[in-house]
């Protein structure tokens, strides 16, 4: 399985050291009609647009028990998270690959268009 990152998990460092192993090289990816902003906290949290794009990475090989790991480490378990996983298109050198992505939540994307990301 795949995943495409755009902010913190793209530091190689960080992520192998939160999977206690090596990943390969990553590909460069884009994912389309999306944008990020900052929230309060200073991560990224990418949101829907049409005119604009978000350039990131795309680790691949990644296992169930990988992604596990990545859920807690992204909060999704929480009884309101700002991250959940979805499965989405990002382009790779020039084609479209299914990946999976951690976007805002509805809830989370709410509080921040309201300007209270909490």
């Amino acid at each position: 399985m795949n995943l495409f990152v755009y902010g913190t998990l793209k530091d190689r460092e960080l992520i192998q050291s939160l999977l206690e192993r090596p990943l390969g090289d990553p590909s460069v990816g884009i994912m389309p009609q999306c944008t990020t902003v900052i929230s309060k906290w200073g991560y990224p949290v990418m949101i829907p647009t049409e005119n604009s794009c978000v350039k990131g990475v795309v680790w691949h090989g990644l296992t169930v028990e990988d992604f596990a790991i990545l859920d807690r480490y992204e909060g999704c378990h929480v009884e309101t998270p700002a991250y959940q996983r979805e499965k989405r298109k990002v382009i790779v050198d020039g084609k479209a690959e299914e990946v999976w992505v951690y976007v805002g939540t509805s809830t989370f994307l709410i509080s921040i268009r309201k300007g209270s990301d909490e």
